[in-house]
């Protein structure tokens, strides 16, 4: 799996590829979403709207941080990377 994270303003766009298992992943994302984080965060707190994109073998986060926040995109790899 690869992530990549590009981040502009107060959008996070974070580009996930090459995934094997998108339900482990999608589950993981919408636990966090729903304040039930698999890692030790609190950087979901921080999301105003998020978007998910799916691919082939990959997904899109297309994320809208709340005014004044920064979402460490390093914190949502470590999140990712252990259910892949």
């Amino acid at each position: 799996m690869d992530i990549k994270s590009t981040q502009s303003g107060s959008s996070l766009v974070i580009n996930i590829e090459d995934v094997a298992d998108k339900n482990a992943i999608l589950e993981t994302i919408q636990g966090c979403a729903d304040g039930i984080c698999a890692c030790s965060t609190d950087e979901y707190q921080k999301v105003e709207t998020m978007q998910i994109l799916p691919g082939k073998n990959s997904l899109q986060l297309n994320i809208e941080v709340k005014a004044g926040e920064v979402i460490d995109p390093n914190c949502v790899s470590e999140c990712l990377i252990p259910n892949t």
